[in-house]
This record gives structure tokens, sequence and C-alpha cells, in this order.
């Protein structure tokens, strides 16, 4: 049988309930009753890391990453100056998702080991980061908390492809920039987590 201990502070602010055990363990909780309002106030801080470039938040959607490191297939991505991405590279052949990148806003990243293919890509850009964030229905944790945006690249003259036999490195810079020679077509969650 647990024994407690019920210590009352009473300050201006609210109302403080410490409960303390005497056993070898020790439950601390802290609650505030704002006593002028009736409300309990449960005070949650939850922290969020910005993740690394390189970063494949979505692995358990989409699986891990494939890779055929005994080419020197390349592509290499710039994040837009204003927010985060995460660029997903896929098979056009077998409809899958061959890697998930998370690349920091401003900075570049290489996809290396890419296997002999044709491919599209999406991307869903934001700010802050946050991995208890709830997408499609709450299948898929993780996403960004502000200025969230999905994009897709998915015209045939923009699909990238490697030959068996040859080596190939392609350049995807994601900018507002006038006469570019790509051009990206809005998209939505439901498209993006397909």
């Amino acid at each position: 049988m647990r024994k407690y201990i019920l210590l009352i502070v009473i300050i201006l602010a609210g109302t403080y309930y410490f409960n303390i055990s005497n056993d070898s363990k020790t439950d601390l909780k802290i609650e505030t009753i704002n006593s002028v309002k009736g409300i309990v106030e449960t005070p949650v801080v939850k922290k969020t890391y910005r993740p690394e470039n390189g970063y494949s938040p979505y692995n358990s959607f989409f699986g891990k990453g494939i890779y055929n490191n005994k080419t020197d297939n390349t592509i290499s991505v710039s994040s837009p100056s204003f927010s985060d991405i995460v660029f997903l590279l896929k098979d056009i052949n077998t409809n899958r998702t061959i890697r998930n990148e998370y690349i920091r806003s401003g900075s570049t990243f290489n996809l290396t080991g890419i296997p002999y293919g044709t491919y599209t890509f999406t991307y869903f850009s934001g700010k802050n980061w946050s991995n208890d964030v709830l997408l499609k229905n709450g299948q898929i944790k993780g996403g960004f908390t502000k200025s969230m945006s999905f994009s897709k690249s998915e015209k045939i003259k923009d699909r990238m492809t490697f030959e068996a036999g040859y080596y190939g490195t392609y350049t995807i810079k994601l900018t507002q920039e006038l006469n570019g020679n790509l051009e990206t077509q809005s998209s939505n969650e439901n498209e993006f987590f397909n």
C-alpha cells in the first residue's frame, strides 16, 4: 500500500498540487489549476528538432531507399532559400518512391547510387518541422507546421532517365526563376503520399 503526502501551495496565479510517493520510485505530477476560471492547465513542452540533410522521414510509409552503388548516377537537389523540403524520387516504371530525403532551405543535397531507370519527383515544402504533425488522416507522422505546400514535376519532358551502361547527373534547383527550364505543378497531400 502506498502512502502519499499531500502538499498544497497557494500562489496568486493558481494552486499547485504535488503528489509525492514515499516508496523507492517518486511520482511527481504538477498540475496548474486556474482558480478564477476553474480551468485545469497542464503545461506541455514539445521540442521539435530540424532534421539534417539526407534524413528520410517517411521510410515507414515508402520503405527504405533503393540504391545501386555500382552506378555513378546522381541527382543534385538545391532547395528553395525560403523553406525546407522533403524530396521524393519516384520510379515511373514501378510507380514506387525510391527516396524520401529531407533537404534544408538554401542547401544542396546529392542523391547518389540512383538505379538505372526513369524518374519523376515531387516535394513537400514548409517551415518548422515537427514529428508530432499527423498527415494522411493520421497514417503518417511528421511534417511542417507553417507554409506547407506540395509540388510535383511529372511532365514527360522533365523526366530523368539513367540508361544501363552509362552514368549521369541531373541538377535540380528549386527556386523561383524567370525563364527557368523546369516548371513544377501544384500537388496535394494525397498525391504526395500515393
